[in-house]
């Protein structure tokens, strides 16, 4: 889930009105579970894209410290193409309990998350990457993935080539991952899992600000605000979005 120069790197997407303006908590990237790679070309039709970017498709481990309360660590992965940041980093992010509106595909995500992402997957890379991969394309709202394979050109998509592919090079279980992301996809459709996550837009609009994490379902203690009480923190903020767009 980061750059093969070891920068986390995480996407700039429309995120939906409902988001919480509170005081911002902090997460911190603690480090990469593990470390399977590939090169991703993605166009989320809003005016960011990126061509044949390394990555790296793993879960990792982050520590989120609320704005009282506990300190909690846990397994995730990034809702996030076109943000970055760095192992140790620590920055400002707003919990949301509405992943299944906040994203087209949001309740897939969250099936997907919840089902085969939460535990930890160091010894098991083959699956953290499909999970990676499966979430990612999912986090595109401008189309609806629901199968996964091999492309003409040897790259691997849900059909939709122009919005999101992969390549991932001579790794022997290439086609292990994607028969796992397809899977994960065919699975996920229908879902209508709800599901928590860690809004970035707290810590800005900059290209290094910090990415977008997933909250598992078994993690207690992260308060996240109910959606009438957004809803009227909405209105009084005058329903401002905030996102970045790449010239």
């Amino acid at each position: 889930m980061c750059k093969i120069n070891r920068t986390f790197c995480v996407v700039a997407l429309i995120f939906s009105i409902g988001a919480s303006i509170s005081s911002a908590a902090m997460v911190t990237l603690n480090a990469l579970n593990d470390s399977v790679g590939g090169y991703i070309t993605a166009n989320d039709g809003a005016g960011d894209a990126i061509t044949s970017d390394g990555f790296y498709l793993a879960q990792f481990n982050v520590t989120f410290t609320p704005t009282a309360g506990s300190p909690t660590t846990f397994n995730t992965f990034c809702v996030d193409l076109f943000h970055n940041s760095s192992d140790g980093q620590q920055y400002a992010v707003n919990p949301r309990s509405d992943l299944a509106t906040a994203f087209a595909n949001g309740s897939q995500i969250a099936e997907i998350y919840d089902t085969y992402g939460t535990t930890d997957l160091t010894s098991n890379p083959d699956q953290a990457a499909a999970v990676q991969i499966a979430i990612w394309d999912l986090s595109l709202n401008n189309h609806n993935p629901t199968s996964f394979g091999v492309d003409g050109d040897g790259s691997y998509s849900s059909g939709d080539e122009s919005v999101f592919s992969i390549t991932l090079g001579t790794n022997p279980d290439a086609g292990t991952i994607a028969g796992l992301v397809n899977t994960y996809l065919q699975g996920a459709v229908g879902a209508t899992a709800q599901g928590d996550w860690l809004d970035a837009a707290a810590a800005g609009t900059g290209l290094d600000r910090g990415q977008s994490l997933l909250i598992p379902p078994t993690v207690t203690g992260i308060s996240v605000p109910e959606p009438s009480t957004v809803t009227l923190l909405l209105a009084a903020a005058g329903g401002l979005i905030a996102r970045r767009r790449r010239a």
